[in-house]
């Protein structure tokens, strides 16, 4: 990855390449020194590539060096001999030979250079110094792959593998990886000494961070190492994955580190894995998905952290190497998701573990029993029978003892505030005329259901009458829509950016009309018939290009897993029956990083069915503060018969 820290200026670097013979294994090892034209040292690579002296591995080992490098380089400076011009001419990049220590001349091109080559050349001063470069180089490259770390993965039979250690830094990510760089750039850059490297936790030694932890996530990273059940809810947008990682990266660190296993949501999965690549880089990942038959080498490939999502653990839960292993730590990420006895939830809950760890902003969307079966998880190790909580002061204590829970509003005195509204709006004549006509059939139908009227029938005319608050059916007007695009031209004017949340997808009354009736503004969609793989560059683009004013999201998709702090705008089409999930939709936006206040509008249609739903949420509130300052309702599981037949005054 290129180091982010690198001047401008020193982005054109040369590759010193030198290709040897393993002394450890059948195959050919490369290794790929690259400076700034200043000398300054970048990178040091090291490449295998099974195979005989006869082959071309050592070409293959080398293109597999260059391959990797992100910096680009402007040539690459060549040992005689050691590199076919054919394989050379390959490489896509000019390469310089220096001259033999018997031949004469200065060298000479064994590829066509360019001008910048020439120039990176005269930089350098190639001639005798280069093959002093060359022997640097050469040394540092069997000092590599003689090293046991590196020679345990090269002497696999037939596998072909690339290391890299960052030069401009080394305090690498362990005290034995930090000694082998050190070595390195001793060999490499003699008498330079490396920058001083900032302490992160004196238990673990030097390790460097990308950015630094704020006190509350050391605090939250030192209570996760300290416990090995803990119940992580943090309001969201605080960083719990980035906790959860630092804390598994210092136990690697002190030797401590078993298998971990990280379920999620799909939706986040890939998000994890960059933010390990980023915040654990010395950790090995893998995401456990695809086809069963792919699978299952995935569960056995011995990295430490597996990667899965619920509903595949659920599939491959029957698996020795799922159930049949004693994981170091299980953490649930989203774990709201076990908060139902069901399949899943049970699968979770009886993995064999040394450590539980459930990471949640929200522990209780719908009532207190949810709570109960979270913290069956946590307060457990899969090898005992399983612990039944039910509401009451026995699961309140040990819900005390067992969470952590920080609110942005006590531990970020910076974060610029979040300014929620609610915006009641009146429909418009022809949308009225089509609402009334739906809820007045609607109510003669559940009349003459009798008591064979159920939640089902009322949950259906409920989504009927909001999906018309939304747009007119017949006519596709929309007061919500014409009021968001009016705000839009004034906000995008100023260089605002906006995200938009619906629960509906459809083109008549969701995310898909949404985007249509906001074209001008160059809205980009984000729903879940956008595959997985593609998302992260849905929202790269919707941060990074400025003609993209407005970001339209189906709420199930983008309620977890976005980092949207580009936008400053967030508009609730149509309000969701969990203020709990809206809420954690609108912090995707209102999070670490944000510079700028948020403004979040909820909209309301006057004497609709979406006034009465909000009067009975703002009712059910207590609960939820009571427990763990928030509140989650969803009507279907939460609310009685009586209460849904009540909005309609049956």
């Amino acid at each position: 990855m290129r180091d982010t820290h690198q001047p401008q200026s020193m982005l054109a670097t040369v590759a010193w390449l030198r290709v040897r013979q393993a002394r450890h294994a059948d195959g050919m090892g490369a290794a790929l020194f690259e400076m700034a034209a200043d000398g300054q040292p970048v990178r040091f690579a090291v490449a295998f590539a099974p195979g005989g002296v006869e082959g071309d591995a050592g070409g293959a080992a080398a293109g597999a060096l260059l391959g990797s490098s992100t910096t680009g380089p402007a040539l690459v400076i060549a040992a005689p001999g050691e590199l076919e011009r054919s394989t050379a001419a390959s490489l896509g990049v000019p390469v310089f030979q220096v001259a033999g220590a018997q031949a004469g001349g200065d060298g000479s091109w064994v590829s066509l250079p360019t001008a910048a080559a020439e120039r990176v050349l005269r930089a350098v001063e190639v001639g005798r110094p280069g093959e002093d470069m060359l022997a640097r180089v050469a040394t540092a490259a069997d000092a590599a792959l003689d090293d046991p770390r590196v020679a345990a993965v090269t002497r696999l039979t037939g596998f072909a593998a690339t290391l890299t250690l960052s030069l401009r830094d080394t305090s690498a990510s362990t005290r034995d990886s930090a000694d082998l760089a050190s070595r390195l750039r001793d060999i490499l850059c003699p008498g330079t000494r490396p920058p001083e490297v900032p302490e992160a936790d004196a238990d673990a030694g030097p390790l460097s961070w990308p950015a630094p932890l704020m006190p509350f996530q050391r605090e939250g990273v030192r209570v996760l190492l300290d416990m090995d059940r803990l119940l992580l809810a943090d309001d969201m947008g605080l960083g719990k994955t980035v906790q959860a990682i630092a804390a598994l990266r210092i136990r690697k660190a002190r030797d401590e580190l078993g298998p971990i296993l990280i379920v999620a949501p799909t939706s986040v999965l890939d998000q994890w894995r960059r933010e390990l690549a980023k915040w654990a880089p010395e950790l090995t990942a893998i995401i456990v998905r695809g086809a069963a038959s792919e699978r299952v080498w995935k569960w056995r490939a011995g990295t430490d952290v597996t990667l899965t999502s619920y509903g595949v653990l659920r599939s491959d839960a029957w698996r020795r190497e799922v159930s049949g292993r004693r994981w170091d730590t299980v953490v649930a990420d989203e774990a709201q998701r076990i908060k139902n006895r069901i399949e899943t939830s049970e699968t979770v809950k009886g993995l064999p573990r040394e450590r539980s760890w459930a990471l949640t902003g929200t522990p209780v969307e719908n009532r207190e029993d949810e709570l109960a079966s979270i913290m069956e998880f946590v307060d457990h190790d899969g090898s005992t029978p399983l612990p039944r909580y039910a509401p009451g002061q026995a699961l309140r204590a040990r819900h005390r003892a067992l969470q952590l829970r920080r609110r942005k509003a006590e531990v970020l005195q910076d974060l610029p505030p979040k300014l929620v509204s609610k915006r009641a709006i009146e429909l418009p004549r022809l949308q009225r005329i089509s609402y009334d006509r739906a809820e007045r059939e609607g109510i003669v139908y559940l009349k003459s259901l009798g008591a064979d009227a159920s939640i089902v029938h009322v949950l259906e005319l409920i989504t009927r009458l909001k999906q018309i608050c939304n747009a007119d059916p017949r006519t596709g007007a929309s007061c919500k829509l014409d009021d968001i695009a009016n705000r839009l031209a004034e906000l995008t004017a100023r260089g605002h950016k906006a995200v938009v949340f619906s629960q509906y997808v459809s083109s008549a009354a969701g995310v898909r009309l949404a985007a249509k009736r906001l074209a001008e503004f160059q809205p980009l969609v984000l729903t879940g018939d956008v595959p997985a793989p593609e998302r992260p560059a849905v929202i790269e683009t919707f941060r990074t290009v400025a003609a993209h004013r407005a970001l339209i999201v189906s709420l199930g998709v983008g309620g977890v897993g976005l980092n949207l702090q580009e936008a400053s705008y967030v508009f609730h089409l149509d309000r969701w029956w969990n203020p709990a999930v809206e809420r954690q939709a609108e912090d995707r936006v209102h999070r670490i990083g944000q510079t700028v206040k948020v403004h979040v509008v909820k909209y309301t249609c006057v004497d609709t069915i979406e006034e009465r739903i909000d009067r009975v949420l703002e009712g059910k509130q207590a609960l939820f503060d009571e427990l763990v300052d928030d509140v989650s309702l969803d009507l279907a599981g939460r609310l009685s018969r009586e209460e849904l037949l009540g909005l309609f005054g049956l």
